[in-house]
């Protein structure tokens, strides 16, 4: 097919924070449901906008639930969901100018989240050294989930 018409632009954001999202500013009104309330701001989004990036940090809880809903008949105004997951990076090559950065790896939709799950996140750990410059200092390690976030937190 010889089709003389060019590109076709289209507007996607692929920046999507969502209530499950570690850092957020959904607030609804006493006795919304943050859920309800962020689902019809979605379908309510400019028709031009057809697909989303559901952005969350370290984990991909919220893209899991954005997905229910539209396996449950909502969203029919978006056409293709993907999942982001954030990193934000502290340090950044020693310049003055640039003092964090920001990752954001952007999966196709035909990767499953249990699979990014298993395969990406699951692989992901860190250690820390919570005390630096003590001989005995605490420490922490360990593959990154809620439940060793919150034991990092505690320490």
């Amino acid at each position: 097919m010889n089709d003389k018409r060019g590109s076709k632009w289209r507007k996607w954001d692929l920046h999507v924070h969502t209530p499950a999202s570690l850092i957020h500013s959904f607030k609804p009104k006493d006795g919304d449901d943050v859920w309800e309330t962020y689902i019809k701001d979605l379908e309510n989004l400019p028709k031009e906008i057809q697909v989303l990036g559901i952005n969350d940090y370290i984990f991909i809880d919220g893209y899991r639930k954005v997905l229910e809903y539209k396996n449950n008949g909502r969203l029919a105004n978006i056409q293709l969901i993907l999942p982001v997951i954030e990193f934000r990076i502290k340090k950044f090559g020693g310049h003055r100018q640039f003092k964090r950065i920001n990752l954001h790896i952007i999966f196709s939709d035909q990767i499953g989240p249990d699979i990014i799950q298993a395969q990406f996140l699951n692989g992901l750990s860190a250690k820390y050294s919570l005390a630096p410059g003590l001989n005995q200092g605490i420490t922490w390690g360990g593959l990154i989930t809620k439940e060793s976030l919150t034991d990092l937190g505690r320490k």
